[in-house]
């Protein structure tokens, strides 16, 4: 066993030339990122006379440059001073660099370069002779300076108070009592007992007669005279034995035959044309000729084509073998009957001979006999006629005991429906004063609500007029306030004016900063912040308390309204059977929210009944658009909706 070579050693130092130049490319790399001009928008000079904007063509912004040239194949300047002459010629021909050599670029310098588009380039010039000129002239102010701040400001008038609070003496709520819903409903039928039981059927009044007794299997039909020639008939003739058919059937033989002969054909045909077809399947497939497309059909049809020829082929050669093996048995056959039937037809002519002697004494017999017969059926057929004529009474007399029971079936239904009607006129008479009953108290609940509401905009008037006088009394004494201290700021405005211009001359010289003025505030003007904290009458309050009295009204009445629909709708829902129809009349529903798309293309939606009931499905309306049959009306004029005939029950 030899022993192992040491490995090669690493040139470690190439290795860090490599990673030195490699930081260096990523830190080139990520200059040159960093290294992005930065282009303003176009400017613009404006004609005061057209009133124009005209482009200049110029536009701040911010430009890197790099003096340094790259050399003849476009790579930045990099030491090539380990470079043998015939190596920087190859590099230069473009033939590359040594493996092992490792790039070290040459530091380079960016240069940055500030530009100012046309306008800007003006306004920095202005802006440099502006200050220099202030800077002058700020030398030239500080006499007056030190003059301004030796004097001193000092108010002659005294700022006064806020007025007398009378926000708390205001009315701020007036009381009313409304009386909504609770109306009488109740006492209303739907629905009529039944007058009584109305009778459908009657009890029959007894069977019918539909058959006599009869003795027609007694009658003679034969005088047993012949039975004697006929015995001997059997015993001699042979016919039976002749053969007619030879047991063969011509069809059947050659269908066996046939058969036969197919299977024998297209034993290997199956196999065949079964690896075919997984053969054309998989080249189909490789070719990317999917399953379904045109290319994949046509070429299924033909090769189905194909294989039915073959066994059409098959079939039509193994019909023609079968004939031909059929039609030679079957002659085989129709020559050894032919030979049995000549034997026995011989046989069968000596046995007529006899035959015939012996009928002739029979036939005497069968006479006589005949004439015992025809007296014995006369006597039956008489009793025949006697048993049918008692049948046909007996049910004469049965179909008038039908008819009796009939007319008094029909006589007690008369008087249960007449009972009925009596009945469904005092319902229909009771629900006729319920509901002038129920008009009765809505009107007099409406009354009493409408004297309320008078009542509460009487007291909410009063309070009006109480809180605008108070409200008057409190602009008078906050104007008064106001014209005082409007004076006394004036004065003490006007000396700090005095005293602050000069300082803020010299400001504005030293910085060339705009120059403050004193704020002087005009007389009778009030001032925001000395009136944060007071309000004037609570109007918005008293009209949100009208407005909430008038809500509170609507929605009791719609709340007995809704009762009533409730009422009524439920009871039509019933009626039409559970989960069949339901109210989706868009005026019954509130916080409707889409949720999806039923498969006729109309909305399905969540939503509230007005009476609170939350529910799902659709809308009434967009139903009868598209499907107007599933549109049922309610007696109250709200449209209901068949959900089964929806498909969604």
């Amino acid at each position: 066993m030899c022993a192992p070579s040491p490995p090669k050693p690493v040139d470690t130092a190439l290795a860090a030339q490599q990673t030195a130049a490699g930081n260096q490319n990523a830190a080139i790399a990520a200059q040159y990122g960093n290294m992005t001009n930065q282009v303003g928008p176009q400017q613009y000079t404006y004609d005061a006379t057209t009133g124009n904007y005209t482009p200049t063509g110029t536009s701040t912004g911010v430009k890197y440059t790099n003096p340094a040239k790259l050399d003849s194949q476009g790579s930045m300047p990099f030491d090539m001073t380990s470079l043998t002459q015939a190596q920087k010629d190859a590099y230069n021909a473009g033939q590359g660099l040594p493996k092992k050599f490792v790039k070290t670029y040459t530091p380079q310098q960016w240069n940055q370069e500030q530009i100012l588009g046309a306008n800007d380039q003006r306004l920095f010039n202005q802006s440099q002779a502006t200050q220099l000129g202030l800077s002058d002239m700020a030398l030239t102010g500080l006499d007056k300076v030190k003059q301004a701040i030796s004097q001193g400001v000092a108010p002659d008038i005294a700022i006064q108070g806020g007025p007398a609070a009378t926000a708390d003496q205001m009315t701020r709520g007036v009381q009313g009592e409304f009386t909504g819903g609770g109306i009488y409903t109740n006492g209303l039928q739907s629905s009529v007992n039944g007058a009584g039981q109305i009778a459908s059927s009657f009890e029959g009044v007894g069977s019918p007669i539909a058959q006599v007794d009869n003795n027609g299997n007694q009658i003679l039909t034969s005088a047993g005279a012949n039975q004697q020639a006929n015995g001997l008939g059997a015993g001699l003739n042979n016919s039976a034995k002749i053969q007619t058919s030879l047991g063969l059937d011509p069809t059947l033989l050659n269908q066996q035959a046939t058969d036969a002969l197919y299977k024998a054909n297209t034993q290997y045909l199956d196999p065949q044309f079964a690896q075919n077809q997984a053969k054309m399947e998989s080249q189909l497939a490789n070719q990317g000729i999917t399953r379904g497309s045109e290319a994949y059909n046509n070429a299924m049809l033909n090769f189905n084509n194909q294989k039915q020829q073959a066994y059409t082929d098959a079939r039509n050669q193994a019909i023609g073998q079968g004939t031909a093996a059929a039609q030679g048995l079957f002659g085989m056959g129709l020559q050894g009957a032919q030979f049995g039937n000549t034997s026995l037809g011989q046989q069968f002519g000596q046995n007529v001979t006899a035959q015939q002697l012996a009928n002739a004494s029979a036939g005497q017999n069968n006479a006589n006999a005949q004439t015992n017969m025809g007296l014995t059926n006369a006597a039956l057929g008489q009793q025949f006629g006697q048993n049918l004529q008692a049948g046909q009474f007996a049910n004469t007399a049965q179909q008038q005991a039908y008819n009796q029971s009939q007319g008094a079936a029909q006589f007690q239904n008369a008087a249960q429906a007449q009972q009925y009607g009596q009945n469904l006129s005092d319902m229909q008479a009771q629900n006729t004063a319920v509901g002038q009953r129920f008009g009765m108290d809505t009107s007099n609940q409406a009354s009493l609500n409408n004297a309320q509401l008078q009542q509460y905009n009487a007291s909410l008037a009063n309070a009006n007029l109480n809180n605008q006088a108070l409200s008057q009394l409190y602009n008078q004494q906050l104007q008064s306030g106001q014209m005082n201290n409007a004076a006394s700021n004036q004065q003490l405005a006007q000396n700090q004016a005095i005293q602050q211009n000069p300082l803020n001359i010299l400001q504005a010289l030293r910085t060339g900063a705009q120059l403050n003025t004193a704020n002087l505030p005009a007389v009778g003007v009030s001032q925001p912040g000395q009136l944060a904290n007071w309000q004037g009458a609570d109007m918005l309050g008293a009209a949100n308390a009208t407005n909430q009295y008038n809500q509170g009204l609507y929605n009791a009445q719609a709340a007995a309204n809704a009762q009533m629909i409730s009422a009524g709708i439920g009871a039509a829902g019933a009626l039409g059977g559970a989960g069949i129809k339901a109210a989706s009349d868009r005026r019954l529903k509130k916080n409707i929210k889409r949720i999806g798309t039923h498969v006729l293309g109309i909305g399905l939606y969540t939503w509230d009944y007005l009476w609170g009931e939350p529910f799902a499905g659709v809308m009434a309306d967009e139903v009868e658009q598209v499907m107007p049959e599933a549109i049922v009306m309610h007696p109250s004029g709200f449209k209901m909706v068949n959900y089964e005939m929806l498909g969604l029950v």
